[in-house]
């Protein structure tokens, strides 16, 4: 199996190096031959770079990185798509690639190229959500915007086209169906956003480390990580954390984040949250596993809308795969079928004062529980629903093979 894989997002990047390498990786060891085409970021040193292609060939994968513009601008993506292409065309002239995988819109339309300019290859679209609907929705576009609309009519060329799709939900997936949007022939696989479990596990000697850190002692410790603002309701998280201490459990709100968390706080302390028991800290993608298990509740909010439909939080399975309680809103993506599995989360499936209310004494149910009871009890959900070894790189392997056919 010989693949030129695309991504928009760099290696280098947090997002590459959790969201993409591992799942080539995996690829990797089960004998894919793989070549990584992505755009770096412009300020991407070449010593950086360097570092890292030697640290890819290592495990097994060729990198022939790019740099992208940080410009959002239909013409300057145009050129980078153009740049894309002939770096293309100079890999596959020597490996030859069986097939050609674009993460989401831009690289695959590269890889649509490709596909059809290579006799035999077969193209595979990592689709990662309803792009520009995600733009409308988050208020940056129109649907009459021109980019909009090219966008979706080369979707439904892209659905129709591909040998292969891979989308992150069921929930995405049945909608899609519904339509009728994939070819007779095309291949589909739904794979989440899958974590490391090996990297995300409770480590004891880390929590005790942490909240002594932190000064929070024997607290008992609400965690939300990751970006604010934009899609994470933080005037619900924060009614959350205050029906928390309405109902005496006096939490600890610990906020992991590179985002300015003033908003957040302010919510926070107006619902009845001590200023002192709200705790920001910017952690490192190789420090998050730490934190997360110096938690006991992990909190995961997020704006409903047609575009969620096809989304998987990846702050999910960090969160059970270091053996969180895990409160999170069931109208995002497949959420709601979490709900099964109710000894490791709590779903709620609106935001009314009575469902929030219902979902902190669930919580505070579970946290009745003895600990290694808990974490054991969503370290299994984690490995049997977003286990990158037990779920992620299976799937992956599954459509290389039935492409590769």
């Amino acid at each position: 199996m010989r693949s030129l894989y695309l991504s928009h997002v760099g290696m280098l990047e947090p997002l590459g190096r959790s969201q993409v390498l591992p799942y080539l990786v995996g690829l990797a060891q089960a004998g894919a031959k793989i070549t990584i085409i992505s755009f770096e970021k412009a300020d991407s040193t070449d010593v950086e770079i360097e570092t890292f292609q030697a640290t890819l060939h290592a495990r097994g994968l060729a990198w022939k990185p790019l740099r992208r513009d940080p410009s959002t601008q239909l013409m300057t993506k145009v050129f980078e798509a153009g740049r894309a292409v002939a770096r293309a065309f100079e890999v596959s002239a020597r490996d030859k690639p069986d097939i050609v995988h674009g993460r989401s819109y831009l690289p695959a339309a590269v890889a649509d190229v490709m596909a059809t300019a290579l006799p035999g290859a077969k193209l595979l679209f990592d689709c990662r959500g309803m792009l520009g609907d995600e733009y409308v929705d988050a208020g940056h576009w129109t649907e009459d915007r021109l980019e909009y609309r090219l966008l979706k009519r080369y979707e439904r060329r892209v659905f129709r086209r591909a040998n292969g799709v891979v989308i992150l939900t069921r929930a995405l997936e049945r909608y899609l169906r519904e339509r009728r949007v994939f070819g007779p022939r095309t291949h589909v696989e739904v794979i989440p956003c899958c974590v490391d479990t090996e990297r995300f596990r409770r480590d004891d000697s880390a929590r005790d480390r942490v909240r002594a850190e932190l000064g929070v002692a024997s607290r008992f410790v609400v965690v939300y990580s990751g970006s604010l603002g934009s899609w994470y309701r933080e005037p619900d998280m924060a009614r959350f954390i205050g029906e928390l201490v309405r109902i005496g459990a006096r939490p600890v709100f610990l906020v992991l984040t590179h985002n300015d968390a003033t908003r957040l706080g302010d919510l926070a302390r107006a619902q009845g949250l001590p200023a002192e028991d709200l705790i920001v800290r910017r952690v490192t993608p190789d420090a998050m596993p730490q934190y997360l298990s110096a938690a006991d509740v992990g909190l995961s909010f997020i704006t409903s809308c047609f575009s969620k439909k096809g989304s998987s939080p990846t702050k999910l399975g960090e969160y059970l795969s270091c053996g969180l309680i895990s409160v999170l809103n069931g109208d995002i993506g497949d959420q709601s079928e979490m709900s099964a599995h109710e000894d490791a989360c709590v779903v709620t499936e609106d935001f009314s004062d009575a469902s929030l209310t219902s979902a902190a004494a669930r919580t505070m149910a579970l946290m009745k529980r003895p600990l290694c009871e808990r974490v054991q009890n969503a370290r299994n959900v984690g490995e049997a629903e977003l286990s990158l070894r037990n779920v992620g790189v299976p799937a992956y392997l599954r459509m290389y093979e039935t492409l590769s056919r």
